[in-house]
C-alpha cells in the first residue's frame, strides 16, 4: 500500500516531474527500479481508469484546442490499454511499464493545458510578494536618497524615479482590481527593476562623503553596515529578477559568502571598539556584494579599494 500511495504522489505530481525532464532534454520515462507485483499493478491501473475516465485535468484537455496535449493524451490512453491486456496476459512487467509511460504522458498533457484556477494563484501569490518587495524597496531608496543627499522630506514626492514607481504600482493596482493580474505583474516587475537600479546608483560611493557626514568612526560604521545588509537585501531580488545563468548565480553566492565572513569579521572589530578595522572589512564585504550584483545582471558604482 505505501508503494501505490507513493506512486500515486508522483501521478498526481508528474506535472513538475515532466517539466524537470523537458528541461534536461529526457525524452523516456525511468524504468522501475524494483519489480511490481500484480496488486501494485492492477492498484495502479484502477486509479488511472478513474484518472482518464472521470478527471478535471483530462476534460480540460479534451475540450480545449492544444493539439499537442490531445495527441500526449491519445498516447496515455493506448498505453493504459496495453497494459490492461497486458494484465490479462499476465505479463505483470509489461503492464507496469505501460502504466508508468501513461502516466508520464498525462502529466505532459496537463503542463500544456495548466488549471486556470491555479495559475491564477500563482500569480496571485507572485503580485502579493513583488508588492511587497516594491514597497521595501521604495522605503529603503528613499531612507538612502535622503542620507546622499539632504532635503526636506516632501522633496521626496517630487524624484522622477519615486514619481515613475508609483505611477507603475498604481497601474499594477488597477490591474490587479480588474482581474489582470499578469499586466500588474508586469507593472510590479518594471517598478521592482527601476527601484533596484536607483537603489545601486544612490548606494555606490560618488553619493556620499563620508569624511564630511560623520562625526565619529562609530557613527561611520553603523551608516556602512545599513549599506552593507541594503546591498544584500538586493542581491536575491536581483537573481529573481534578471535570472541570471547557472554559473552567474554561482558566483554571486560566492561573493555573498565572502561578504558573510568579512561582514563577522567587521562585527568582532566593532565588537573591540576598534572601528577603522571594522570599516575595513565591512567595506571589502560591500565591495564583495557589488560583484554579486554584478554577476545577478545589476550594474552599480563601484566603491573604492579599502586602504
Amino acid at each position: 500500500m505505501t508503494r501505490l500511495l507513493q506512486w500515486i504522489v508522483l501521478a498526481v505530481t508528474s506535472g513538475t516531474c515532466v517539466a524537470a525532464y523537458a528541461a534536461q532534454g529526457e525524452t523516456k520515462v525511468p524504468s522501475p527500479t524494483v519489480n511490481a507485483s500484480r496488486q501494485l499493478v492492477e492498484q495502479k491501473a484502477a486509479f488511472l481508469k478513474r484518472v482518464l475516465s472521470d478527471s478535471p485535468a483530462i476534460r480540460r484537455i479534451e475540450a480545449g484546442n492544444n493539439a499537442e496535449a490531445r495527441k500526449f493524451l491519445a498516447s496515455a490512453q493506448e498505453n493504459f490499454r496495453n497494459a490492461v491486456l497486458s494484465i490479462k496476459n499476465n505479463d505483470i512487467a509489461g503492464a507496469d511499464k505501460h502504466l508508468n509511460q501513461a502516466t508520464w504522458l498525462i502529466g505532459k498533457a496537463r503542463q500544456l493545458v495548466p488549471d486556470p484556477l491555479a495559475r491564477n494563484v500563482e500569480h496571485r501569490v507572485r503580485y502579493a510578494q513583488m508588492l511587497d518587495s516594491v514597497e521595501s524597496l521604495r522605503i529603503s531608496y528613499q531612507r538612502h536618497l535622503q542620507r546622499a543627499r539632504p532635503q526636506p522630506p516632501e522633496a521626496a514626492a517630487n524624484d522622477a524615479l519615486l514619481v515613475k514607481v508609483a505611477q507603475l504600482v498604481d497601474r499594477a493596482k488597477g490591474h490587479a482590481e480588474s482581474e489582470q493580474v499578469v499586466q500588474a505583474n508586469k507593472s510590479l516587475a518594471e517598478a521592482e527593476r527601476t527601484l533596484m537600479m536607483g537603489l545601486g546608483r544612490v548606494l555606490g560611493s560618488k553619493t556620499i562623503e563620508y569624511v564630511q557626514r560623520f562625526e565619529t568612526l562609530a557613527e561611520e560604521y553603523a551608516n556602512e553596515l545599513e549599506r552593507n545588509r541594503s546591498y544584500a537585501d538586493l542581491i536575491p531580488i536581483a537573481l529573481d529578477g534578471f535570472k541570471p545563468g547557472g554559473e552567474a548565480v554561482r558566483e554571486a553566492r560566492q561573493f555573498v559568502d565572502a561578504n558573510r565572513g568579512l561582514r563577522e569579521q567587521a562585527q568582532r572589530h566593532a565588537a573591540a571598539k576598534d572601528y577603522h578595522s571594522a570599516l575595513t572589512a565591512l567595506r571589502s564585504g560591500t565591495a564583495q556584494l557589488q560583484s554579486a550584483l554584478a554577476a545577478a545582471g545589476l550594474r552599480v558604482p563601484q566603491d573604492p579599494r579599502p586602504q
